[in-house]
């Protein structure tokens, strides 16, 4: 394949094309797992601070 894209056959451009789709499709799984981890993180860290307030409070 030749650096300069306007030279290359459309095999070329196709497997280019193919090659680009899959590289978004899986920095878009990694970027979703993240969200979907934090988001997670965060529930279960509020989770934990909401059943630790009621017996704060039952002890003052």
């Amino acid at each position: 394949m030749t650096p300069d894209p306007a030279t290359w056959t459309e095999a070329e451009r196709t497997a280019f094309y193919a090659r680009r789709e899959s590289r978004n499709r899986a920095l878009g799984i990694l970027l979703v797992s993240l969200v979907v981890l934090f988001f997670g993180i965060t529930v279960v860290r509020m989770t934990d601070q909401l059943a630790a307030a009621p017996a704060a409070a039952a002890t003052q």
